[in-house]
């Protein structure tokens, strides 16, 4: 690894464990203080939705900064001020509030954090996969102390990882290209590349249901007969099963290629989610955790590093944070809103039906336009 990359292997464990403490619970809390499955559907995607205008805003401004490494530290502050605030109040229209506010700083951090660490190391893989053990590591963790401590713990642990994420990141050097740089990058300049309004298309059907399904995880988790704790096991199963596919990656890529290794996963995400569809017992989906390591352990990593080259190098930023707003909020926005409901009709199970379905629209788009040949400039 090059040098530095263990510390940003450390930044990104503590990058990715907020994620994992409260995406997998967030539905679970939501519901111990009243809220039915439409408010959390509603909830989950009004924060999303905000998301989307804060990437887009933050994006802009990060890729015309020399002060990177700042914009992503006030954005870990900014998150962990909001975390704690969603504690002080369980009515609804405030509460939705206060999570939108929450997003509008968490919601963008991520996807610059990757154009970051992109542009600084050409280990992102593994350093990924770390940030993938932290989340995994985060979920078990909050799920034993939200058994043990209640629910509303969880914020507490959210605000301490990201605080220190936004220390970590201050240690960093400024990326030499971006320091050199004085042009301005305008986002039309990315949405006049056809490939890459392609791969954004198939991301919007295939990454929604990834997000979501963190918050109807537990809700299906439980129909099988599961506890509240042990939604915190399965994921930590889960989510640690996505650090050495994450690792291995790069050499499955370069055997396979990089377009046919994420249509792979594509696929196997609808297999998963399909079979998620037929109410297994919470025994079997501990069983098969191992399903989400094949699918995000891939997807995650390829789908980024796509969106990353299939620009110009001096707009890859603006690329990977245009992906993270549309291709990957707005879907989420749709996933959560659609779940919520059918999660109150139809229950859990009918929500990976459609999970299913959705992700295999975008499976037969990728297909059909010729995205999974290796000639592509992807």
């Amino acid at each position: 690894m090059q040098k530095g990359d263990i510390q940003r292997a450390f930044f990104y464990f503590f990058l990715y464990s907020p994620l994992g403490i409260i995406c997998p619970l967030i539905g679970q809390y939501l519901s111990s203080i009243g809220f039915s499955g439409t408010q959390v559907g509603t909830i989950t995607s009004l924060g999303t939705g905000v998301a989307i205008i804060a990437t887009l805003v933050w994006g802009k401004i990060y890729a015309n900064s020399h002060k990177k490494r700042i914009i992503i530290s006030v954005l870990c502050i900014g998150s962990a001020a909001f975390g704690i605030f969603s504690t002080t109040t369980t009515v609804f229209i405030l509460y939705a509030v206060i999570y939108s506010l929450l997003y509008f700083f968490q919601g963008a951090v991520h996807g610059l954090a990757d154009a970051f660490i992109i542009s600084k190391s050409k280990n992102f893989s593994i350093i990924r996969a770390v940030g993938a053990g932290g989340y995994a590591i985060a979920v078990f963790v909050a799920g034993r102390f939200a058994e043990g401590y209640g629910l509303k713990g969880i914020f507490y642990l959210y605000a301490i990882t990201f605080l220190i994420s936004g220390v970590m990141i201050l240690m960093e050097s400024e990326p030499e290209f971006y320091k050199e740089k004085t042009e301005k990058i305008n986002m039309s300049e990315v949405f006049r590349n056809k490939a890459f309004l392609k791969l954004l298309i198939c991301a919007f059907f295939l990454m929604g249901t990834n997000i979501a399904n963190s918050t109807y995880y537990g809700y299906l988790f439980r129909e099988g007969g599961g506890t509240v704790a042990g939604i915190g096991l399965a994921f930590l199963l889960m989510a640690g099963s996505e650090a050495p596919f994450m690792a291995l990656t790069p050499v499955l890529s370069r055997k396979f290629g990089a377009e046919k290794m994420l249509l792979a996963a594509m696929v196997m995400t609808v297999i998963r989610f399909g079979f998620y569809a037929t109410g297994p017992s919470s025994q079997m989906l501990l069983a098969t955790f191992f399903l989400q390591g094949m699918t995000n352990g891939i997807v995650l990593v390829e789908i980024v590093k796509a969106f990353g080259r299939v620009v110009e190098e001096r707009l890859s930023s603006m690329s990977i944070s245009i992906y993270y707003a549309v291709g990957n909020s707005l879907s989420v926005i749709f996933c959560s809103i659609v779940g919520g409901v059918v999660l109150d009709f139809a229950g859990p199970n009918m929500v990976y039906l459609f999970f299913a379905a959705f992700n295999a629209i975008s499976v037969v788009l990728y297909i059909a336009m010729g995205l999974y040949k290796s000639d592509k400039k992807l």
